[in-house]
């Protein structure tokens, strides 16, 4: 059946014509390995030293298999099994991509190629060649084949192994099914409100300290806000040491994202990244422990809570669902999703507010009729807060992709891709689409307003609701792999940005655009009390 509607999707895309520039490359990148073969061969025949005759043979070999990798991808493209793109030379694209992120030029690299191929490319990555999709259409079909079992999660080796093999971002198949269905009730909406409270006071309390402070604060302060959030959300009550060695360590835990290789070489970021990685599991342990010896299964917080879920939560044949280190992994996601895509989401919100102020008073005016403690339901209902946090995600979305492997031959726009196509999906060249979204380069929280708000203009309007969160505003990912934390992130935000704006006024200064590992920005911030409105 499957294979059946392909095809009849197939049939409506006529065959794309081939990119004879992107065969080029690969027939001139075949004429140079082939000489590096030949006299590679020459001087090991030459050499009277066994040592170079050995070195000489290995730079043949590696020759001769890049020519036969060279043609194998000719031969893709002529079959329209691979889009147009270009990939460059080992060693040397590695450096233009290292150079290139450093220099904070990977969207403009990306917009140029959008320009040039499409939304459907070739490029090389991490060493290795994937398939960007950045269009509604691509991200539409991977999620789609996502549901039917037809893609699977394939991070890159280095960020698999830093996410850890246990954990739900790196699962795919039934094991994947059974970690959703025991993991996704307790990150509902109404399950999530149950942390409304504490989300609240905490954050009331921060906002009190910074405040306190009289100073300009950095963006980094937001990190700290996100892991108490998380320890308070799991046991009731902050322990700061473990809250400041947890900052610490996810610090350089997240420096091991950009390494192109997952080896461990001693003294490179990738190895001293693993080494944070088991230090945090370590505190996790620790986490666990505690948890269960103040909290056993039969408890009110061990029913209720996302942490008691992940420590006691058995399927439906009472079976409990995962190990011991499969919970440690997974912590470490939920405290990693907190601890960055949070601070990314904060100080990304604050910088697009505080470039447009008409946004700001807007929001202060609506945050002020709110009422007191908030409730989860006015929260969500909300207009304008709404509408600024999902533009602000819509222009600079905290998690900019992902990537998806064909499990088996699939069509899509005349292409015909084998089983194990990397494909490298972009959410930030779908939100910046200029056929979704109107003067998609300016934050114009108008475009989410309803239409019978008074500020509505129908210039601006999308006709896109984030809250469906499809194909067209796919902040949380899509497919079976959705982000679990969804509902608890935009509850979080909410909160923060009412609770700011309905009792101080904030200056934001020193803005710096950032990528990577989060994408958004670094700002430094200052508050003061607000008069009452």
């Amino acid at each position: 059946m499957c294979l059946k509607m392909e095809k009849e999707n197939e049939s409506t895309h006529p065959v794309p014509p081939i990119c004879w520039t992107s065969s080029v490359e690969h027939i001139v990148k075949a004429t140079v390995y082939t000489v590096i073969c030949h006299r590679s061969v020459a001087r090991a025949v030459e050499s009277v030293s066994a040592f170079s005759t050995i070195i000489y043979a290995i730079f043949a070999l590696y020759a001769l298999r890049m020519v036969k990798n060279e043609i194998g991808l000719i031969l893709k493209r002529l079959q329209r099994k691979l889009p147009p793109g270009y990939l460059g030379f080992p060693i040397f694209r590695e450096i233009e991509f290292i150079r290139t992120v450093s220099s904070g030029g990977i969207m403009k690299s990306l917009y140029a190629k959008r320009n040039k191929y499409g939304t459907l490319f070739t490029q090389s990555f991490f060493g290795g060649m994937s398939i960007f999709a950045g269009g509604q259409d691509e991200l539409n079909w991977l999620f789609n084949n996502d549901r039917k079992a037809l893609t699977e999660v394939s991070w890159p080796p280095n960020i698999a192994m830093l996410l850890g093999q246990g954990a739900v971002a790196n699962q795919t198949g039934k094991y994947h099914r059974a970690l959703r269905r025991l993991l996704e009730p307790y990150f509902a909406p109404r399950f999530v409100a149950n942390y409304l409270k504490c989300m609240d006071e905490t954050t009331s309390e921060e906002l009190e300290s910074w405040c306190e402070s009289g100073e300009f604060l950095s963006s980094e302060v937001f990190k700290m806000y996100a892991l108490r959030l998380f320890y308070v959300s799991a046991f009731g009550k902050v322990d700061e040491d473990m809250i400041a060695s947890l900052h610490d360590d996810f610090k350089q835990w997240l420096g091991g994202f950009l390494s192109v290789t997952a080896k461990q070489i001693p003294g490179t970021p990738f190895a001293e990244a693993m080494k944070a990685r088991d230090r945090i599991l370590n505190t996790v342990d620790v986490l666990i422990d505690k948890f269960m010896s103040e909290n056993p299964e039969d408890s009110e917080r061990a029913q209720i809570t996302i942490m008691g879920r992940l420590i006691y939560g058995r399927d439906k044949d009472d079976n409990r669902v995962m190990t011991r280190d499969e919970m440690k992994d997974n912590i470490l996601n939920l405290i990693f999703a907190g601890h960055d895509t949070t601070y990314a989401s904060i100080s990304t919100l604050l910088y697009h507010l505080s470039e447009n102020n008409d946004a700001m008073d807007a929001l202060a005016i609506e945050v002020s009729t709110l009422s007191d403690p908030l409730t989860a339901d006015e929260l969500k209902n909300a207009p304008i807060l709404n509408a600024c946090i999902h533009e602000s995600w819509r222009c600079d979305p905290p998690v900019v992709g992902g990537f998806r492997k064909t499990v088996k031959e699939l069509r899509h726009n005349g292409y015909s891709f084998d089983a194990g196509s990397l494909f490298n999906y972009s959410i930030l060249m779908t939100t910046t689409d200029e056929n979704l979204y109107k003067s998609h380069k300016k934050f114009e929280m108008r475009r989410f307003l309803p239409k019978d708000h008074p500020l509505y203009s129908s210039d601006i309007d999308s006709g896109i609701d984030p809250f469906q969160g499809r194909s067209s505003y796919p902040i949380f990912g899509g497919g079976t792999h959705v982000c679990l934390g969804k509902a608890f992130a935009q509850l979080e935000l909410r909160v923060l940005a009412a609770r700011l704006l309905k009792g101080y006024k904030v200056e934001v200064r020193n803005p710096n655009k950032v990528y990577f590992p989060v994408n958004g920005w670094n700002i430094e911030f200052k508050l003061t009390k607000r008069k009452s409105m």
